[in-house]
C-alpha cells in the first residue's frame, strides 16, 4: 500500500513538472468564437436553377429563437451561428413556401476550426387557384380596326393575338411567369390621307384608345396621330399567387409621337411598279428598250413646304426629275425610265430642302430589270 501511494505521488509530480514546463492545454469547444466564420451557405434559386433574389430567410438553431438571416446577397444567405441543427425557412411572394434543415458538426477536439455546409434550396413559383383571373384584357379603339396586336415576354415568348369579338377591338392574354410584358399594335390609322394646304402638307389627326383591364383594375390610354404604339408593363403576383399586371408601371411609347419635334410620317419614296430582276441571259432582255412609266410615292412629312419637294432617278449620269402632283391624299411621281432596264445603275431619291432618301441604290450593271 505504501508502494502504490508512492507511485501516485511520483505521478503528480511529473504532470506538475510538464506544466511547469510549459505544456499547452487543449482548446474548450465551449469558448471558440464561430462568428466570423460560415456555417452554412444558403443558395437560393428558382425552378431553373437560377439564383432567386429578394427572398425572406428565417432560421434558427437548435431549436433556439427564431431570426432573420444577417447576409442575403445575389441568391445567396450566410449564417453564422456555430455548430448545431440549422431550420431554416424561405418564402417569397408568387412562390410556395420551402424549408430545410442543415447540421453544422462541431470542431474536432482540440480545434475552433469550423467546417461550414453548403446547401441548395429550391423555390417554385406558386400555382393561380383560378386561371381567369391571369387573363389580360385588352381593348383598343382606333380609327382602323385592320390591327395587328403581339405580345412578347422573356416567359411567354412573342405571341400574335387574336381578336375576341367581332368588332376585333377586344384581345384576350393570359399572363404567366415574373417579367416585363410588351404589346404591340400596328396598323392604328392615327393619321389620314395628305393634304395640302397653302402649298403646306397637313395631315388630319386621330385618336387611338388602349384599355388594360384586369379583374377590378383598368387603365386607359390615349394617343393621337400613332400608326402604331409599344406598350411596356411589368407582370407581377397578387396575394394568391397570380400572374397581375401592374397597370401603374405601364408605359406607352407612339409611333410617330406627334406631341415630339420628330417629323412625321418619316420622309421616304417607294416605288409602285412591280419590277422583276433577271440575268442579261433571259430572253425577256433582247427586246429594244422602250420608255415606259415608272411611278413613286412619296411619303412627306407634315408640314413640309411642296415646292421644296423633288423625286429624281438617275438617268444618263445625271439626275432627272420626275414630275410630282397630290392624287387622292397621295403624292405620286413619274418618271420615263427605258424598259426593260439593262445594265446600268438603278436609283431613285426624294429630296425636301437639304433632306433626301434614297429609295433604292443598286448597281444592276449585270443585270436586266423589267417593269410592269
Amino acid at each position: 500500500m505504501r508502494k502504490l501511494a508512492g507511485w501516485l505521488l511520483v505521478g503528480l509530480v511529473l504532470l506538475l513538472g510538464l506544466a511547469a514546463c510549459g505544456g499547452d492545454a487543449l482548446p474548450d469547444t465551449a469558448v471558440c468564437n464561430f462568428t466570423e466564420q460560415t456555417a452554412v451557405t444558403l443558395n437560393l434559386n428558382d425552378e431553373n436553377g437560377d439564383p432567386l433574389r429578394l427572398v425572406r430567410v428565417r432560421y434558427r438553431v437548435d431549436d433556439g429563437p427564431w431570426q432573420e438571416t444577417p447576409e442575403h446577397v445575389n441568391g445567396t444567405a450566410v449564417l453564422r451561428d456555430g455548430p448545431g441543427t440549422y431550420q431554416i425557412q424561405v418564402d417569397k411572394p408568387g412562390y410556395a413556401p420551402n424549408e430545410i434543415t442543415v447540421v453544422v458538426p462541431a470542431p474536432d477536439v482540440g480545434s475552433c476550426e469550423l467546417v461550414g455546409e453548403t446547401a441548395v434550396l429550391p423555390m417554385s413559383q406558386a400555382i393561380c387557384p383560378d386561371l381567369s383571373l391571369a387573363n389580360l384584357e385588352i381593348e383598343i379603339a382606333a380609327p382602323n380596326q385592320d390591327l395587328e396586336v403581339t405580345a412578347f415576354s422573356p416567359t411567354g415568348g412573342f405571341q400574335e393575338l387574336a381578336c375576341a369579338d367581332a368588332a376585333c377591338q377586344t384581345y384576350t392574354l393570359p399572363l404567366s411567369g415574373l417579367a416585363e410584358l410588351t404589346l404591340n399594335v400596328t396598323e392604328l390609322g392615327g393619321f389620314g390621307p395628305m393634304q395640302v394646304e397653302d402649298g403646306i402638307v397637313r395631315y388630319q389627326l386621330y385618336d387611338s384608345h388602349l384599355t388594360l383591364r384586369q379583374n377590378s383594375l383598368e387603365r386607359s390610354v390615349t394617343v393621337n396621330g400613332a400608326d402604331s404604339l409599344s406598350a411596356l408593363l411589368n407582370i407581377t403576383r397578387d396575394e394568391v399567387g397570380c400572374p397581375l399586371a401592374d397597370l401603374r408601371t405601364l408605359a406607352v411609347e407612339p409611333q410617330p409621337d406627334v406631341a415630339s419635334s420628330e417629323p412625321f410620317p418619316r420622309l421616304s419614296v417607294e416605288q409602285q411598279n412591280d419590277l422583276m430582276i433577271t440575268d442579261l441571259g433571259n430572253e425577256i432582255c433582247d427586246a429594244d428598250p422602250v420608255p415606259y412609266p415608272v411611278w413613286y410615292e412619296a411619303i412627306l412629312p407634315a408640314g413640309t413646304r411642296v415646292a421644296d419637294v423633288g423625286v429624281f432617278t438617275w438617268q444618263n449620269e445625271r439626275w432627272e426629275a420626275a414630275d410630282c402632283a397630290l392624287e387622292d391624299g397621295r403624292f405620286m411621281c413619274e418618271a420615263s425610265l427605258p424598259n426593260p432596264f439593262i445594265g446600268l445603275p438603278y436609283i431613285y431619291k426624294v429630296v425636301v430642302g437639304e433632306e433626301e432618301e434614297i429609295g433604292t441604290s443598286l448597281p444592276f450593271d449585270t443585270l436586266c430589270l423589267v417593269f410592269d
